[in-house]
Parts: structure tokens; sequence; C-alpha cells
């Protein structure tokens, strides 16, 4: 049954270090691999089979003393690929370098030193030798190495050391009674075997839970790494658009002074030059030209006036949200002739004047479409807030619009790198009775600037 056991566990530990690539289930493999060797030795028919195929080449004395030696220095294996495993399950290569470097050194070395040994008691034809090095030496050398992996371990490790702690304390204990109680007989204990196959089982239990629990581990530090990436990549973007519309309203704010300062400047002035024209000029032909000219000029400066208003972030500044958004409506009234209704609902909202000017500004471009493409009578803005969510709704009785136009105009495209920034969710509905805006802004989700 321990046979089986161990088998299966190679096979499992080793379809896992493929697909995970950790060393730990690399050595986990290979300490099972050799364990069922050993275990394999401890059968007196498979004992037999080998000592005699090994008896065919070197002789039958020969070939008792080299299996002996063969049978510990395997343990020897078995317990160098243990230590490894030991060392990278509970991330002493990681969390304690030089530690990890000095037993790997020891390792080696034991292995090196124990082949030379077995090549000497060989020679020598003396395998109680090598089994007495092994008692006095090898041993206590790992126990000691043992006691401070568990102490470096309880200091450097996660959760996980908990399950091989327990598992490789058992393990300890289980193989010294089995070896003790082969090598005195006088404590009479029946099969000590039993007790080496009985720690094999429950260790290997609670590493294969210890190992499973690692994997979450891993599968836990790749998901946060994963998310941190896309975390940054996604901050990376955000920081791109606010520069984006940072830099388009600087851009609107010096349009407006260039329009204010500069153009209706200009156009009063020529609008003095013409008043001056009329007095100096006593021509009823002329005068007609010149009125006409005052006219359009007049105009001029009126939309010149109401453009630089609109690329002005002032209405925000000065009044707020919700006075702004409030004024523009009635402003849009003026100008164009369609009733625009707006209300607003919910506790007084204080919010940051970038977050109040990107909503602004999605009501104006949204206002400005319908009235340059709606045909609409009648337009309702209404802005609901109830902490997080503020909700923007517009709405008219125009002809509509194709919803899924490909062709988007310089407004629509604001719209939507606006909603990107903010987070926010769009509702879009159309028909021939008129269109509809649904903006949902969750302020929590909005990155903090």
């Amino acid at each position: 049954m321990a046979i089986s056991f161990q088998l299966f566990f190679v096979i499992i530990s080793g379809v896992i270090f493929v697909f995970v690539k950790d060393k730990s289930f690399k050595y986990y493999a290979l300490y099972n691999l050799f364990l069922l060797l050993y275990l394999l030795s401890r059968n007196d028919e498979f004992y037999d089979q080998f000592q005699n195929a090994v008896g065919y080449f070197l002789g039958s004395h020969n070939a008792e003393v080299f299996t002996q030696i063969f049978n510990f220095y395997i343990q020897i294996i078995f317990y160098t690929f243990y230590s490894l495993f030991a060392l990278y399950f509970l991330d002493l290569n990681k969390r304690n370098k030089k530690y990890f470097n000095n037993v790997l050194w020891l390792l080696k070395f034991l292995v090196v030193l124990f082949l030379f040994f077995g090549v000497l008691t060989f020679s020598l034809k003396n395998a109680e030798l090598f089994i007495a090095l092994y008692t006095f030496l090898y041993l206590p050398v790992m126990l000691i190495v043992f006691f401070l992996t568990i102490v470096k371990a309880v200091k450097n490790s996660g959760n996980h050391k908990y399950f091989f702690l327990f598992g490789v304390i058992v393990f300890v204990i289980c193989a010294l009674i089995s070896f003790v109680g082969t090598f005195v007989p006088s404590l009479n204990i029946g099969n000590p075997m039993v007790f080496f196959y009985v720690g094999i089982v429950i260790e290997t239990i609670f590493f294969s839970l210890g190992l499973a629990y690692k994997i979450k581990l891993m599968n836990d530090e790749r998901n946060r790494i994963h998310f941190m990436v896309i975390r940054h990549k996604h901050q990376k973007q955000i920081s791109k658009l606010q520069g984006l519309l940072e830099g388009e309203e600087n851009e609107r704010k010096r349009i407006a002074e260039e329009l204010h300062d500069g153009i209706a400047g200009d156009l009063s002035a020529i609008k003095l030059n013409l008043s001056y024209l009329k007095e100096s000029i006593n021509d009823e032909n002329n005068d007609n030209v010149l009125e006409d000219l005052s006219e359009i000029i007049d105009k001029s400066c009126l939309q010149i006036r109401e453009i630089s208003h609109n690329l002005s972030p002032s209405p925000i500044t000065n009044y707020g949200i919700v006075s702004a958004t409030r004024k523009f409506c009635k402003k849009i009234e003026d100008l164009y002739k369609i009733k625009v209704n707006f209300s607003y609902t919910g506790e007084k909202m204080e919010l940051s004047k970038i977050i109040e000017t990107h909503i602004y500004r999605i009501i104006q471009e949204l206002l400005n479409n319908i009235v340059k493409h709606s045909e609409a009578q009648l337009a309702e803005v209404k802005i609901t807030y109830d902490d997080p969510f503020i909700e923007i709704l517009v709405k008219d009785n125009g002809k509509g619009f194709v919803l899924n136009s490909r062709s988007k105009g310089i407004g629509l495209s604001n719209i939507e790198s606006r909603v990107r920034y903010m987070k926010a969710c769009v509702k879009k509905e159309s028909t021939e009775n008129g269109s509809t805006f649904t903006i949902m802004i969750n302020l929590n989700e909005i990155p903090k600037t």
C-alpha cells in the first residue's frame, strides 16, 4: 500500500511541476521517486532479487556488501531531495538566501563524501563501517539541519509552513522509531518498518495539503501581480486622458480669452469706424449699407461673446455646477427659442472643479447637439444626486438620431472621453419622437486626482 501510495504521488507531483514550474514540486517528485526505491529495497523479495542480480556480476559476497551500502546510500539521496524540497517549499531560497546556500553546499558535500565512503567501505568489504558512518555522522548532521530549518521556517515562511512542520515532525519521529527498532532488538518492536510506513503516509498527506495551499498562494500572488499590472496600465490611460482633458480646458480658456479680448475688440473698433463714416458721409445709399454692416457686426459680437462664454469655465468657478447648468439652459432658451426645463434633485453637491467641469461640458455638448441637429421645441435637463451616485438626464422631442452611427462628431467624442474618465455608464435612446441620454456616475469610481 505504501509503495502504491508513493507511486501515485510521484506521478501527481511530476505532473504539477510540468504545469507550475515550481522547484519544490520537482524535488518533491524526486524525493518520492527515491523513497519509492528505498521502500522497494525494504521488501525482502525485491531485496533478494536485486542482490542476486548484482551477485551475477560481483559475486555473492561482494553483492551482499554492495547491496547493504547501496540501500543506505539511497536513503542519503532521498533525504537530500527531501531537504531540497523543504527549502524550496518553505521559500527559504527567497527569504533567507544565506542559510539556503549554506545548506545547499552542505547537502552536496555530504552526497559526495558518502559516495567516497561507499567506494572506500566496499573496497574494504566492510558494510558495517558505512552504516556506522551513516548512523553517527550523517544522521546527526541532518537532524541539526532539520531543527535549524524548522527555526528558520517559523521566522520566515508563510502559513503553508504549518502543513510541512506537522508532517515532517511526524515523519522524523516515526523514522527514528523505525531506525532504533531495527538496530536495537531489545526494544522488542515486532515490525519497525510499520512506523516508517505510517510516518510516510501521514507526512505525504500533510505535504500534499501544504502543496495545494502553496498553489493557492502562488495563484493569489499571480493574480495580485496581474491586477497591479492592469491597474498600472489603467492608471496610465487615466492620466493620459486627464492630461488631454485638462489640455482641452486650457485651450478652451485660451481661445475664449482671444475671442473676447482680440476679435471682439477688433469688431468693436470696426463698428466705431463705421459710425464715424456714417456721420462723415451724407449719402442715403451708403447709410443703408452701413446699417447692414453694423447689424452684422452686432450679431458677430453676440455670437463671439456666446462662444467665449461657452468655452470659458468661469460659470463653474463662479456659480457651481447646478447654478451654471441652470443659467446655460436659460441662455439656450433665450438664444434659440427652445424651451429647456431644468431640475435638480438631491442634497447639495460638493465636487471638485474638475468633475464639475466634466459634467457641465457633457450637458453643454448634449444641449448643443439638440440645438444643431434635433429640430426640437422642448428639451429637459435633470440632475439627480444620491450620494455617491449622480444621474444626468438630457432629453428632447426632436427627430432623434442613428444610435449605431459610425461617424462621431467632435462633440460626441468629447462626451465619450469625459464619460470614460469618470468611469460612468451611458444609456442612449432614440425614436422619431425624440432622444434621451442617461448618464450614471459613481463618485467612488472616479480616479482620485
